[in-house]
């Protein structure tokens, strides 16, 4: 009797235990991208290279017409403390980021005894007076947001969408930060949004306003939840499952692959880091089972070597692949990405012969 009251209490624990988990998993209602913001960045991406205040006078325009916050904190911390620091003008790129303090955004910061510190201006800000409670604020800011984490994901449905017919699913994670409307601009495809099923997902960890971070432990298995909430919601054809992200996000993309933890049908994986091997057997076990990965990286990427490695690996075990390297391309998108992202879909998706 002692013994089936145990195993019932147990049970009922596990229970509460997995609802709890469960509420810590939100879908957020779909919203699409500002097609303004989305072209205002691709203009930005092209001048910021060559004219820092150019950029500044069109960041400054931008602040002056949206109030999305995550707009604005692209705006300021992502765009003008960089132009500034850039121009060495340290004052007004502190002066930028208190404004949006003000505002209530706090940013990502770091620094290491090995001299990486981030933003990579940090050091010039560190010797202007008012740093050291800008950073207080900015700490207090991050600690209470992370009082209440949540793990978040949202669904984009193909435009013509129906419960009578079953669609391909791709589901996106970020790399080592990043945000949901991020991974919208760099994931944006006509076929994606005409023939998919479009799963974006975020960490529940805040490095700064909109640099959110997956949990390092409990990761996998909230990716393994959102997917089963997904199928059972929706009218997924879960024999042509996708995941994918650019740098850590295809690294995680890859270790859920190999493990068969979502039964996919391929990876598509952007400047993936690659930083541990994984047991040969997995990638045999892939290979058995049909997986299909599109590997696409720069050749100047501070990864490229894990990528060779892991490309090397692909072939080796067997994994039919495609493995695209960028001339003078780093670790990020190259300019004609979207061909290369719709043509990676054709390659996975494609039934061999």
């Amino acid at each position: 009797m002692r013994k089936i009251t145990f195993l019932i209490i147990a049970a009922f624990l596990l229970v509460c235990a997995q609802s709890s988990y469960t509420q810590n998993i939100l879908e957020l209602p779909y919203k699409p991208l500002d097609k303004e913001f989305s072209s205002l960045t691709k203009t930005l991406k092209e001048i910021g290279k060559t004219d820092d205040q150019q950029s500044i006078d069109l960041c400054f325009e931008a602040l002056d017409k949206f109030q999305d916050m995550n707009i604005r904190n692209n705006l300021i911390f992502w765009e003008l403390s960089f132009h500034y620091a850039s121009l060495k003008q340290y004052d007004k790129c502190f002066d930028i980021l208190k404004l949006g303090q003000d505002e209530g955004l706090f940013y990502y910061t770091r620094t290491n005894t090995n001299g990486r510190d981030f933003p990579p201006y940090l050091k010039e800000l560190e010797k202007l007076d008012g740093y050291e409670s800008f950073i207080a604020k900015n700490t207090e800011l991050m600690d209470t947001a992370n009082q209440h984490k949540t793990f978040e994901f949202m669904v984009q449905l193909p435009t013509e969408y129906t419960i009578n017919k079953k669609y391909p699913l791709m589901l996106i994670m970020h790399g080592g930060i990043g945000n949901i409307p991020t991974l919208q601009y760099n994931y944006f495809s006509e076929k994606l949004q005409k023939d998919f099923i479009v799963v974006y997902t975020q960490g529940d960890t805040f490095f700064g306003s909109y640099s959110r971070a997956y949990d390092r432990e409990n990761w996998n298995a909230q990716i393994k939840n959102v997917y089963q909430q997904i199928i059972s919601k929706y009218t997924v054809d879960t024999t042509q499952v996708i995941l994918a992200g650019p740098s850590a996000g295809g690294y995680r993309s890859l270790i859920l692959g190999l493990n068969n933890s979502i039964p996919a049908k391929g990876l598509l994986l952007s400047f993936a880091v690659y930083p541990r091997e994984s047991d040969s057997t997995l990638f045999i076990k892939a290979a058995e089972k049909g997986l299909k990965v599109a590997l696409l990286c720069g050749e100047n990427d501070w990864a490229i070597q894990q990528q060779k490695k892991l490309g090397y690996y692909l072939d080796k075990y067997g994994i039919s692949n495609r493995f695209v390297v960028f001339p003078e391309e780093g670790h990020g998108f190259p300019k004609n990405w979207s061909y290369y992202l719709d043509t990676s879909l054709d390659f996975i998706l494609k039934e061999d012969l």
